[in-house]
């Protein structure tokens, strides 16, 4: 899994090549969030058996299944009216409950910390962790803004193109 993630990393170099029609910055800030708590997870092994971390892995999966085969339409000029809606109406409500989830599972890191902080000797992990959380809840709140924008300009086009 880890593997796969880090990987994740190519797709900056599918939007910078201009393979896929993205913004950069939001992309680059998603994928550096998720190898970030992945590696947070990969650190503490106590972490990695608790249920919300399944539960983000499976919102991280189902995102991009929900994601990709959208842009490989796209990219190959045959685009979907029913992946368009599931892209930006169900997308949005699963990126919302990652978001809560990926939030939940900070938190249980953080309580994980504070009780075997006497045996610790890094305290750095528990305030980034702690810096991260409110950054997190406004990142998501300007992405699900920006995606309900999008999802607003493609369904008024979509609608336009359907009536002529």
């Amino acid at each position: 899994m880890s593997l796969c993630q880090l990987l994740s990393i190519l797709e900056l170099f599918h939007i910078a090549d201009g393979i896929e029609k993205a913004r950069l910055l939001p992309r680059f800030i998603q994928v550096m969030e998720k190898n970030g708590l992945l590696m947070v997870i990969i650190l503490l092994e106590e972490i990695q058996s608790k249920p919300v971390v399944c539960v983000q892995f499976f919102f991280w999966n189902i995102l991009d299944l929900l994601r990709y085969p959208h842009e490989l339409l796209c990219v190959m000029d045959t685009p979907s009216t029913s992946m368009l809606w599931i892209r930006y109406s169900v997308w949005i409500a699963v990126y919302i409950l990652s978001v809560a989830n990926e939030g939940v599972t900070v938190y249980q890191t953080l309580v994980y910390l504070g009780q075997t902080a006497s045996h610790s000797s890094s305290t750095h992990l528990p305030i980034l962790l702690r810096l991260y959380l409110p950054l997190l809840a406004l990142g998501a709140t300007v992405t699900v803004w920006q995606l309900l924008k999008e999802r607003q300009q493609h369904l008024e086009k979509w609608s336009k193109s359907k009536r002529k």
